[in-house]
């Protein structure tokens, strides 16, 4: 009896052993080359496809004040339009309290030299010095961000307003400011 159990153990080892083994067949399909055919990408375009009438939206970077009131985030909004829109940046602004309720362009020119005109009918009523510097960096930086400008003469009514915590040029051209994170300083 003990034979013929070791007898069939050897059978079926010697069975497996042949059936594990790799044939020619199989290292012939494993080694071929993949074929050259063309991936395609993964762009919003490839993802989007049928969608050419879903409307398309101006994305706008709005400075915001932070919590702790000492420097600005960035925030990321969509406009309603293609197009950027001053007004509707500083909608955005007075949504995110960085403006006052009913503050509205005057005029908006970006300039030929890459030096922007922003006026507004009011700024800030803040008395705060660290709190009016938040309000004209972030209309600054918000504009100079997104309408891709060198620098910003801010106005109110007509008036160039500029700040002493502000470096400015004499005709009033406020830049961006990378240090905006921290501004309690």
């Amino acid at each position: 009896m003990k034979k013929c159990i070791l007898l069939l153990a050897a059978v079926m080892m010697a069975m497996s052993l042949a059936a594990c083994t790799p044939t020619p067949e199989k290292n012939a399909a494993q080694a071929t080359v993949p074929s050259s055919e063309t991936i395609k990408a993964d762009t919003m375009e490839e993802r989007n496809k049928g969608n050419e009438n879903l409307p398309v939206y101006a994305t706008v970077a709005i400075y915001r004040i932070k919590k702790n009131g000492d420097g600005l985030l960035q925030e990321m909004e969509s406009l309603e339009t293609e197009e950027l829109d001053a007004q509707a940046i500083i909608d955005l602004m007075i949504q995110y309290e960085i403006l006052n309720e009913g503050t509205e362009i005057i005029s908006f020119d970006e300039g030929t030299e890459g030096i922007g005109t922003l006026n507004l009918n009011q700024i800030t009523d803040a008395e705060d010095d660290l709190q009016i510097r938040l309000v004209v960096q972030s209309i600054v930086n918000t504009f100079t961000e997104n309408y891709e400008l060198e620098g910003l003469i801010l106005q109110e009514n007509g008036e160039v307003y500029t700040i002493d915590s502000i470096e400015s040029e004499e005709d009033g051209t406020m830049y961006y400011d990378s240090d905006y994170r921290n501004m309690a300083e």
